[in-house]
């Protein structure tokens, strides 16, 4: 299975620590499994592991003959359109959520399901110890925001990456940059212009 995993890892573009962002799985986990120095992984495991590269469980722990007969099923690359934020947030105001392509510099593969899904360059006021200047975060607004995801969160007063926890009647986003966490209530997102939107994957630019 370790074959397997690195395999479809490395077919996303993803380093183990940004699996590990995605899956809640420990970075260290993922090399033991890659390196098959972790003989029997938990199913809990597995099935987070599944999730977070978009696969299913038996894609991963089936055999590679197997693999390379589904593969067409989870699709091929998409080439999704790299922007910058303010070019994105000029478009908050629509109601429809934008075509960016016209405002795109370049493109970046990826096999994202997310129809509306796009690349974001990280500027300054989004970097945080897990992301550098530079990085692309794909940004997928049509997708469902769980409990614990990292999300882009954007609003009249300020602009940041962190994980989104909910309570009722309130949202709770812990910023991934060192800084107290930004308390709102449900009722009050629409009138400070917020969007939070779930970040599927942090690419990283060396």
């Amino acid at each position: 299975m370790g074959r397997r995993l690195r395999y479809f890892r490395e077919s996303l573009g993803l380093s183990q620590l940004e699996l590990s962002l995605r899956s809640n799985v420990s970075q260290a986990s993922i090399a033991r499994i890659e390196a098959n120095q972790q003989k029997n992984p938990k199913k809990e495991t597995i099935e987070k592991l599944a999730a977070a590269l978009g696969i299913s469980l038996s894609q991963l722990i089936e055999e590679p003959a197997m693999i390379k007969e589904e593969a067409p099923s989870y699709g091929v690359p998409k080439m999704l359109p790299v922007v910058k934020l303010e070019d994105f947030i000029n478009f908050i105001p629509l109601k429809r959520f934008p075509d960016l392509k016209e405002k795109a510099s370049l493109f970046e593969p990826s096999l994202s399901h997310d129809h509306s899904a796009f690349f974001l360059i990280a500027t300054e006021a989004l970097i945080s110890p897990l992301i550098n200047k530079g990085d692309l975060l794909l940004i997928e607004p049509s997708s469902k925001v769980k409990n614990g995801d990292i999300i882009l969160f954007i609003s009249n007063e300020q602009n940041t990456v962190g994980r989104i926890f909910y309570r009722p009647a309130m949202y709770i986003l812990q910023p991934l940059k060192e800084s107290e966490p930004i308390f709102l209530k449900k009722k009050e997102r629409e009138k400070l212009g917020v969007r939070i939107l779930k970040i599927g994957e942090i690419r990283k630019k060396y």
